[in-house]
């Protein structure tokens, strides 16, 4: 199986924001789902979604609590 985060030579690409994005996707969230359960506006996961802001660690602590997910599989 290919590696779904990985470019064509093989190596990391994803991003922090491409795997939030990834696991909102895969659940079925929209941004502004994931913005109410973690007390973000949509505007911010949109930021984050594309590598326009910084995440402070608190900031994904509940990103990842609203998506159900343990912070370290956002992590790439």
């Amino acid at each position: 199986m290919k590696c779904p985060y990985c470019n064509g030579s093989g190596e990391l690409a994803a991003t922090m924001g491409a795997m939030i994005r990834q696991s909102r996707e895969e659940k079925g969230l929209t941004q502004l789902e994931v913005a109410n359960g973690a007390g973000l506006s949509r505007t911010q996961i949109t930021n984050i979604e594309l590598d326009r802001t910084d995440v402070p660690t608190k900031t994904l602590m509940r990103i990842a609590q609203a998506l159900g997910v343990r912070a370290g599989d956002l992590l790439p």
